[in-house]
C-alpha cells in the first residue's frame, strides 16, 4: 500500500513553486504557472518536521519550536528569489530572508497548526525566527511560536496536528526520538504520535489531483499526524 510519507516530488519541465502560503517567493522569482507533468499529484511539496515543546519551571507548556526541512525541488525555487548578489550560493542572510518571508505568509493560518478543541487550547503568539540553513540541497527553517498564556496539560492533554488543509503540502514528523522533544519538562510528561490512516480510495483520489485542481478543504486532515502532549 502506498504511504504519502514515502513519496518523493517529481520534477517537471516547468514547476510553479509553492502552495498558497509559500507563493510570494515564487512571485519574487518571476515564476508563473505553466505546463506540469501529467504525473503530477497531491501533494506537491514535502516537509519533514521536528517539534520541540517548551515547558516553564512550573511544568506548563509555554510554546513550540518548529524545525521544518523542505524537499529539494521546493528548496531550489524557494531560495532563488533571495539570491540578491546573483552568485548562485545560498548565504546566511538569504536563507534568513526566506525564513522571515515564510513566517509572514503562514502567520494568518497559525503556522498550519490545529488543536483538538476537546483538549487544552493555547493562543498562539507571533512566531520568532531562530535559524535557517541550506544543506544537502534542502532548506531547513526553524522558528519559535510562544503561547500567549502557559498551558497546564496535567489536567487536560494538548493535541495538535500540523497540516495543509488542501494537502498541497505533505507535512510529516521525522521518524525516531527527534520527532517531538519535550524541553524543560519534569518527569511524568510524554508525547505520543498517532499516524494517519487514510483509505486507499482517498489516497488514490489525492494522487489523481493535478497542481491546478482544487482539492477539498478537508483533504489534508485525512493525512494528518496528531500528537498528544500530557503530564501526570
Amino acid at each position: 500500500r502506498l504511504h504519502f510519507r514515502d513519496l518523493k516530488p517529481q520534477p517537471s519541465g516547468s514547476v510553479i513553486m509553492g502552495g498558497r502560503y509559500f507563493a510570494s517567493v515564487a512571485m519574487a522569482a518571476g515564476l508563473t504557472a505553466s505546463a506540469v507533468s501529467p504525473a503530477a499529484a497531491h501533494p506537491h511539496e514535502f516537509v519533514t518536521m521536528k517539534i520541540q515543546v517548551a515547558f516553564d519551571k512550573a511544568g506548563r507548556m509555554v510554546g513550540m519550536r518548529y524545525n521544518w526541512t523542505f524537499d529539494e525541488f521546493f528548496s531550489a525555487y524557494a531560495v532563488e528569489p533571495f539570491d540578491e548578489n546573483g552568485n548562485q550560493q545560498v548565504e546566511q542572510e538569504e536563507s534568513d530572508a526566506l525564513l522571515a518571508d515564510v513566517i509572514k505568509n503562514i502567520t494568518p493560518i497559525d503556522y498550519f497548526t490545529k488543536f483538538d478543541q476537546n483538549g487544552a487550547m493555547p493562543e498562539l503568539d507571533q512566531a520568532i525566527p531562530v535559524t535557517s540553513s541550506f544543506e544537502n540541497r534542502q532548506v531547513t527553517l526553524v522558528f519559535d511560536v510562544p503561547f500567549n498564556k502557559p498551558i497546564d496539560v496535567s489536567d487536560k492533554p494538548l493535541r495538535y496536528a500540523i497540516y495543509d488543509d488542501e494537502f498541497y503540502i505533505a507535512m510529516n514528523h521525522v521518524e525516531g526520538d527527534q520527532a517531538v522533544m519535550l524541553a524543560g519538562t519534569t518527569d511524568g510528561c510524554s508525547s505520543d504520535i498517532n499516524g494517519a490512516d487514510p483509505s486507499e480510495e482517498l489516497e488514490a483520489f489525492a494522487l489523481s489531483l493535478d497542481k491546478t485542481d482544487q482539492a477539498p478543504m478537508d483533504l489534508g486532515a485525512a493525512f494528518a499526524e496528531w500528537v498528544t502532549i500530557k503530564c501526570s
